[in-house]
């Protein structure tokens, strides 16, 4: 697996590969992770506007060591926190390097992804669900019976709004529809909204 030197890498694939693949990049720069005071990693279900401005702090600081690494292993990238990075992104630090991990290309904004080298980390990292092709495929109706069926098998509603999104953008859909869709994502990581209310919101909605 190649290690990259841009200072901005997008790491498609899941979390343990990502790890890997950094702890590697940091092995073949002779750069340790341990007790690293240059060495940030944000392992987070969301990454926001909160942690992106933290993370623009922590570069634009002057490094202790030889090399400042920036790791981000998130289940969901905010588009609010991806706007907040375009600026750290294309004016990069000296020896500093940026690390975010993603299930798809696809669920980041085309303004962040033209500031980073995509690196696919297995050729299976595509999600291979296919409750999202099956929910658009249903009336109404059939639509509430799959949410209620959905959140009592207590899979990831977050993680099927993503590949929700991610298929509706592969089938060109209008962008009133990918906004909708978006802000119930953003619905869906508040810990306050029940997963149930926030599939029926959904299936109405579509």
């Amino acid at each position: 697996m190649p290690r990259s030197l841009h200072h901005a890498n997008l790491l498609i694939g899941g979390s343990e590969e990502a790890e890997s693949y950094v702890r590697l990049f940091c092995d073949d720069c002779g750069v340790r992770v341990a007790n690293n005071p240059d060495f940030f990693a944000f392992r987070v279900s969301t990454f926001g506007i909160d942690e992106a401005r933290e993370l623009k702090i922590l570069a634009a600081r002057k490094a202790l060591t030889t090399k400042k690494i920036f790791l981000v292993v998130a289940e969901r990238l905010t588009r609010e926190a991806q706007n907040a990075l375009l600026k750290t992104f294309e004016d990069p630090f000296p020896d500093t390097f940026f690390f975010l991990r993603t299930r798809e290309e696809a669920l980041i904004e085309p303004t962040l992804l033209s500031r980073m080298q995509a690196i696919h980390l297995s050729s299976d990292s595509k999600s291979q669900s296919t409750d999202a092709q099956k929910f658009l495929s249903l009336p109404i109706k059939d639509r509430l019976l799959f949410a209620k069926k959905f959140v009592d098998e207590e899979k990831s509603v977050p993680v099927f709004l993503d590949d929700l999104l991610l298929l509706l953008r592969q089938q060109k859909k209008a962008r009133v529809v990918l906004e909708s869709v978006y802000n119930i994502r953003r619905l869906a990581g508040d810990s306050l909204a029940a997963p149930r209310l926030v599939m029926e919101h959904l299936s109405l909605v579509l």
